[in-house]
């Protein structure tokens, strides 16, 4: 997960692009919801504005970063995802579905869930139907109190971190990779939490195809580094080595982490770098790089 530098101006002027009358239908049934105190309608509109986010994160899931196609032939592998619930929302983790333990409260179930923000532009996002339909569905784990449409929620201590614009955490703070495996980090507490269940709840280290993207990503720029810092680089090996980094490519956060490690300590890295093509290589099945 990385974060998507756009702010809500940007949103709006892309809305308005692609729909004059959106902001104006949405905040028309935001009202409805507010006086109703709940979040019920016949039928939405927000899967208007889904090539919006699409767009915004270089048509990459929010959460596990994969990549899909563009507007006109990735749209249905997208969901466009409620980052807070506009329903009810379950607690997490379900001992029926989830084998995760926390020694910390990570929030309790509600009957009613952030009905004010089903048409709010700050709490959408573009996810994989796995990570939104069957991973993410109505949980919102959070530390604490939960905010409410009088309070809003500018007070909560959410566990799952909101990656467009700048109102959140950078996830790159929150969590990091070690060849192909996400780790948590952070300067606090609460934030190192964050990292760990963010892993947990997107399955980031027990999806074998996530692992083998990441790996590819690694050998493609380990590669092209390793042919440079032995005399044998080109311009394609410069150009790669500088553009793979990038929020356009997917699995940047993973791909950002070697950069450092190569930077850091080359051995290692190649060390990584070789046990990335391995596993690449390898049938499916096989356990991901561990060092």
């Amino acid at each position: 997960m990385i974060r998507y530098d756009v702010g809500t101006e940007k949103l709006d002027t892309a809305v308005d692009a692609i729909s004059p009358t959106w902001r104006t239908r949405a905040a028309a049934r935001t009202a409805g919801f507010i006086a109703a105190g709940e979040y019920e309608e016949a039928s939405s509109i927000w899967s208007e504005v889904k090539p919006v986010y699409m767009a915004a994160q270089s048509n990459k899931c929010v959460f596990c970063e994969r990549q899909f196609e563009d507007a006109i032939h990735g749209k249905i592998e997208f969901d466009l995802e409620h980052f807070r619930p506009k329903s009810s929302i379950a607690k997490w983790p379900d001992p029926a579905r989830h084998t995760y333990a926390y020694d910390f409260p990570t929030g309790d179930h509600a009957a009613i869930g952030y009905y004010w923000l089903a048409y709010g532009l700050s709490n959408y996002a573009a996810s994989c139907k796995n990570c939104n339909t069957n991973l993410k569905s109505n949980y919102f784990p959070i530390a604490g109190n939960r905010g409410t449409a009088q309070q809003g929620i500018t007070a909560e201590q959410p566990f799952l971190c909101y990656p467009i614009g700048t109102s959140d955490t950078d996830p790159e703070e929150l969590l990091t990779f070690v060849a192909t495996t996400a780790v948590p980090k952070g300067n606090t507490c609460h934030d190192r939490r964050r990292g760990q269940i963010m892993i947990d709840f997107f399955d980031l280290n027990r999806r074998e195809e996530l692992h083998r993207q990441r790996a590819n990503m690694i050998v493609l720029l380990g590669s092209a580094l390793v042919n440079l810092a032995d005399g044998r680089g080109d311009e394609a090996d410069e150009q790669l080595a500088r553009r793979i980094v990038e929020n356009v490519y997917p699995h940047t956060n993973c791909v950002r982490a070697f950069r450092a490690t190569w930077d850091s300590d080359q051995d290692f890295a190649r060390r990584v770098l070789r046990s990335c093509k391995t596993y690449y290589a390898s049938e499916k099945g096989t356990d991901p790089p561990q060092f």
